[in-house]
């Protein structure tokens, strides 16, 4: 759960702390007094990109502090992958900077937006206002059946978007191959030409880094050997033994055991024994090995040059030469032996072909295999919504994978597309959920599958920012029992304009601004039972609180 959040100069915050409680908590208050603020500094906890326009006006930075509590092993093992030591609660911190500099802190650890929304994945959801709108776009349903917290799932997809890079890359090349043959013969010529050229230069990667740091040593071998020999004369004279460092600590070592600092000082002396030892044999060796040729010196002068001149000629560096030796041998090959190179990469491009359609005939079973146990959920929380003569069914595209060459069967997520067919009425055929719901229906049904993933994904938050638009009456408090079900396993935060929903909060924060010195700033007060019962009323009655409102609303908070 969120325990407390913590926000200063954020948009019209300046400084608020909020200790947040178990349970259903319901966020009132009049349009623009800052309910949307809040869920916004809580999505940005949970990953949502930061903008320096959040920034109150005249200050130069925004902070937000949550403190969460959670019981999801998961995400004990995410953060063990992490290397962030496990803690009792979760503390993130984000801080916006004018600068366009942002700081995200985890226990004090830093870390990155990436990991941060993969933490947040197993932590808690989130739905804003225009989440719902999802549900018209039927390219995020997808999305939305998929499992945030199945290793099954996320090994399946992980093998499948292997088989797909390589499948993608196996077709760019066969493409090539038969796009480039013609240029080729034309520039056959020229290619042998350059490819002669280039192989003559032996490239390695980094050729010229590596002669330039070995001309350098060349260069300046009297100032490498005399200080070599300067160095192990230091260390190997009358003067001084290193063997003299040996036997003092065998001294020290028959009294290390009267005294720790005795035994302390006598590991010291041996380290430095042992690695001043190593440091005169390394030396010693180096002076023997070091050997001075002026032709040679002269040999890697001459192939650094015609190395430079072909990265002048080509503009390209080491690395890309490289590369681009690679590309024209191909096009030569291409030319001189086409049918041979044609046929491998056409075996290529099949033999990945299968192996991609052997992924995602699997992910597509499993994605199906959730589909189902997801319909019936959905149905039961449906029923559950006033939508009691609901049929619902998630339809899966039909896809030829038959033809290796044919690329546009396969995306990214796999060759699944889908549709969420539904009918609310009786006698009524399915069809597309995004041409025949009506916004109070979509805010019921997007609440449906919140509520079904709510009790299966140990998510410790949930929140709800106006997802009870479009409803009103008896609805209205079916949705509000829907969160108040969902209370059990989550810790809910909702923001609602609806006395059925606030009368069935477990606390009441009502959120309100003040203009001081021509500033205005948000503000927020926990409810009292009176104060709950005028704010209800208000919100059954409009501006002017009638009695009937009163009675209204402490039957429906008694209630």
């Amino acid at each position: 759960m969120l325990k407390s959040l913590s926000v200063r100069n954020f948009a019209i915050i300046e400084d608020i702390h909020i200790d947040f409680k178990e349970g259903m908590t319901v966020l009132t208050g009049e349009t623009g007094a800052g309910k949307s603020l809040i869920i916004d500094t809580i999505s940005l906890l949970l990953g949502q990109r930061a903008d320096s326009d959040m920034i109150r006006y005249g200050e130069k930075k925004a902070t937000i502090v949550g403190v969460f509590s959670y019981t999801n092993s998961n995400l004990d093992e995410l953060l063990s992958r992490f290397s962030i030591p496990k803690e009792s609660d979760l503390t993130i911190v984000r801080e916006i900077q004018d600068n366009g500099k942002n700081v995200i802190k985890l226990n004090n650890i830093s870390i990155s937006l990436t990991m941060l929304k993969q933490i947040s994945n197993l932590l808690a959801d989130i739905h804003i206002q225009n989440d719902t709108f999802r549900l018209l776009n039927q390219d995020s349903y997808l999305s939305m059946i998929c499992p945030n917290q199945d290793m099954s799932y996320d090994k399946i997809v992980s093998s499948y978007t292997v088989a797909y890079s390589k499948y993608l890359d196996s077709y760019r090349k066969y493409e090539l191959i038969v796009k480039g043959q013609k240029e080729s013969q034309e520039r056959l010529e020229y290619m042998l030409y350059e490819q002669a050229e280039l192989k003559n230069l032996a490239l390695v990667p980094h050729l010229d880094e590596t002669l330039a740091a070995e001309i350098s040593k060349l260069e300046n071998f009297d100032k490498i050997f005399s200080n070599l020999n300067e160095a192990y004369t230091n260390l190997e004279n009358n003067y001084f033994s290193i063997d003299s460092i040996f036997e003092a600590a065998n001294h020290l070592k028959k009294i290390s055991d009267l005294d720790p600092n005795y035994q302390d000082a006598y590991e010291k002396a041996l380290d430095c024994y042992y690695i001043l030892d190593e440091i005169k044999g390394s030396l010693s060796s180096q002076i023997e090995s070091l050997d001075f040729d002026q032709e040679e010196l002269n040999a890697k002068i001459e192939q650094l040059n015609t190395i430079e001149k072909a990265k002048t000629k080509y503009k390209k560096s080491v690395d890309e030469l490289i590369a681009y030796l690679e590309q024209i041998t191909l096009q030569i090959d291409m030319v001189n032996n086409y049918d041979d190179v044609l046929n491998h990469a056409k075996e290529e491009v099949i033999s990945s072909h299968k192996a991609l359609v052997d992924k995602a005939l699997k992910l597509s079973a499993y994605r199906k295999k959730i589909a189902l146990s997801l319909e019936e959920g959905i149905l039961k929380e449906c029923h559950d919504l006033d939508l009691e003569d609901t049929r619902f069914s998630i339809a899966f595209n039909d896809v030829s994978l038959t033809d290796p060459f044919n690329t546009s069967v396969f995306m990214e997520s796999g060759i699944d597309t889908i549709d969420f067919m539904i009918s609310f009425n009786r006698g009524e055929p399915l069809k597309s959920l995004h041409k025949v719901a009506s916004g109070g229906e979509m805010s019921r049904i997007m609440l449906a599958f919140k509520s079904f993933f709510a009790k299966t994904s140990n998510l410790s938050l949930m929140v709800f920012d106006e997802i009870d638009t479009g409803v009103s009456g008896a609805t209205a408090k079916k949705i509000a029992l829907k969160m108040k079900a969902i209370a059990k396993y989550n810790q809910v935060l909702c923001i609602t304009h609806l006395p059925q929903v606030a009368a069935m909060g477990d606390s009441h924060i009502h959120i309100y601004k003040e203009l001081a010195q021509n500033r205005t700033t948000t503000h927020y007060k926990y409810l009292s039972q009176e104060e709950r019962v005028e704010e209800v009323a208000l919100m059954l009655s409009g501006d002017k609180m009638s009695l009937y409102a009163l009675e209204h609303a402490k039957a429906m908070l008694s209630e």
